[in-house]
């Protein structure tokens, strides 16, 4: 069986590095971008099966990568983003632009877990 590659689209990297280990440790296939147009680039290199976005982020911040994946060829990998933005319109705005789940920043890795199966599986 082929592991299920995520991407995770973060600029904070000390949360990028504990998601990506903690996924790692788990059997995932993980892929690092730091900012959206980063984030872009690399869906095309590795097509993966789930991509974990945050919203704020320099160059090119999670709604602008969600302008330009939900256009793009790959735009049945679905988007979780993942936000201190906590505010019920921030969700709106996320799931309004083609997000399948908002995360909210700081999370409990079990959520995130359960999340992320429910989409990979």
């Amino acid at each position: 069986i082929s592991m299920s590659k995520i991407l995770i689209i973060d600029d904070e990297i000390n949360l990028r590095e504990t998601i990506a280990e903690m996924l790692t440790y788990l059997g995932y296939e993980v892929y690092l971008a730091s900012n959206g147009k980063e984030g872009l680039d690399k869906v095309k290199q590795i097509k993966p099966h789930l991509i974990l976005c945050d919203i704020m982020m320099p160059i090119l911040d999670g709604y602008g990568f969600m302008e330009h994946h939900i256009k793009s060829e790959y735009n049945t990998i679905p988007v979780l983003f993942l936000s201190a933005k906590v505010e019920q319109k921030d969700k709106e705005q996320g799931i309004a632009i083609g997000a399948k789940d908002y995360i909210t920043k700081p999370f409990a890795f079990k959520d995130l877990l359960a999340t992320i199966d429910k989409f990979l599986k």
